[in-house]
């Protein structure tokens, strides 16, 4: 099982996020935990990092597999994570 580490900037978008959608957002983390290779893998310059929908917004992270640690970099709206 992996262990969720949130970046400064993930916990300031992470308390952003309305009250309606925390509750997916926290489940999702949960699901990471289990296999953390849900997301999609990016490419370009996000090229190592995958992006997991929620709805509508998206969780950009990095996997560590030799000291099974999932960090989570940003959880924003879809529309403006990438930038």
């Amino acid at each position: 099982m992996y262990q969720i580490v949130l970046g400064k900037k993930a916990e300031k978008d992470l308390n952003k996020i309305t009250r309606k959608h925390k509750p997916q957002i926290i489940a999702a983390l949960f699901d990471l935990r289990e296999n953390a290779y849900l997301g999609k893998s990016l490419k370009g310059k996000f090229s190592g990092y995958y992006s997991l929908r929620v709805w509508p917004y998206r969780i950009i992270y990095k996997v560590n597999r030799k000291k099974l640690i999932i960090f989570i970099i940003r959880i924003g709206h879809r529309q403006g994570i990438y930038r």
